[in-house]
């Protein structure tokens, strides 16, 4: 099977000028051209509280898109798993399911940032243990009646998801470091991923990863998952015109970088370990974000050699784009995920997107 395109939805809300309502049709309109364009689906981020991603309710946006489209599969999350019951989501998926059966899959994930926590009374500290009994709980719901648990996070009587289909359920385990990753081979699951600190990713960390799935697969003796990768990337005629919205992409890597970093002083990534390690996050710190705004710290970025130097952001020309996508195939990525949409004009993201479905798309058909 050759590697397959997808397009994000990322809701990044750039100023405070533009009604919420305006991104949300932007997004909604990224999805119909993925439709129209032969992408083979579309993510739907979640997040609260900030406007790097300002979606809410990634249900509600998936019930939108199945409502327009005929074939583009659908993939709300990631689900920050501490955040939801598990027998809701369990449930919510096969809500999603009926309105477009065999089209949906979902993103679930620990959460890599304190925000969330902080605000919504849930101790960061006990993620991993929720996260690892929620998805335990969602596998089992999804295939067996009346269920009962008695955890040390979740304890319920005997209990049926009477929103069950006859589609298996399909989990995607959301992992940036090489210790998560390795985690989510172990239990056999799909992996979706953009290396820690993905924004501006110098050429190796993803092999690495990819190396360290693998290895993990082999030795669990468990069938490998398949593996989705996000990259950042917009299609010009020379290299110039790739550059067009550098800025934009400048300014929308320092939000996510603050985000994690929780608005501390930039850490040292020099290191391929650094970048790969697991982040932590220390005690909480909640002055970064004014007005749901990020108070965003600066990252130094050089365009010089870009396309020499890093593996991502993808800013090229369309035979160097297919170049590097035809490297992701042969490491093992089954699902690229393009995020074109940091801040530009929503008529420019749906231009690029039909340029990259006319001159990169027929060269990774199989």
């Amino acid at each position: 099977m050759a590697m397959k395109l997808w397009a994000t939805m990322p809701f990044f809300h750039k100023d405070r000028s533009t009604p919420w309502a305006d991104v949300l049709a932007e997004q909604l309109d990224i999805a119909q051209a993925a439709e129209d364009l032969g992408f083979e689906g579309v993510v739907i981020p979640e997040n609260h509280f900030q406007n790097y991603v300002t979606n809410p309710n990634s249900v509600g946006v998936a019930a939108a898109v199945a409502s327009r489209t005929t074939r583009l599969r659908i993939h709300p999350g990631v689900f920050v798993l501490p955040y939801y019951h598990p027998l809701l989501v369990a449930s919510w998926m096969g809500f999603l399911d009926a309105l477009a059966p065999g089209r949906f899959s979902f993103g679930v994930a620990r959460g890599g940032g304190r925000v969330g926590f902080d605000r919504l009374g849930i101790p960061f500290e006990e993620s991993l243990g929720m996260y690892t009994e929620a998805l335990e709980i969602l596998q089992r719901a999804w295939v067996e009646d009346d269920l009962s648990w008695d955890g040390k996070y979740y304890q319920f009587p005997k209990t049926t998801v009477v929103t069950k289909s006859r589609n298996p359920l399909d989990i995607w385990v959301a992992s940036q470091s090489a210790e998560g990753i390795a985690r989510v081979a172990e239990g056999g699951l799909n992996l979706e991923t953009s290396p820690n600190y993905g924004h501006f990713e110098p050429h190796g960390d993803l092999d690495e990863l990819l190396k360290t799935y693998d290895a993990a697969v082999a030795a669990s003796g468990k069938p490998r998952g398949e593996v989705m990768v996000l990259r950042h990337v917009w299609l010009g005629d020379t290299e110039e015109q790739a550059m067009e919205y550098w800025d934009d992409l400048v300014n929308h890597s320092n939000h996510y970088m603050t985000i994690v970093q929780g608005g501390r002083e930039n850490k040292d990534l020099t290191t391929q370990e650094a970048r790969l390690g697991r982040r932590i996050d220390g005690a909480a710190v909640n002055d970064f974000i004014t007005g749901g705004f990020v108070d965003v710290v600066p990252v130094p970025r050089s365009k010089e050699n870009l396309y020499e130097t890093h593996n991502d952001p993808v800013l090229t020309t369309p035979d160097k784009m297919i170049q590097r996508f035809k490297h992701y195939e042969s490491i093992g990525i089954d699902h690229l995920l393009l995020h074109q949409s940091w801040g530009q004009p929503g008529a420019a993201v749906i231009e690029n997107m039909e340029k990259i479905a006319r001159e990169v798309m027929p060269a990774l058909e199989d």
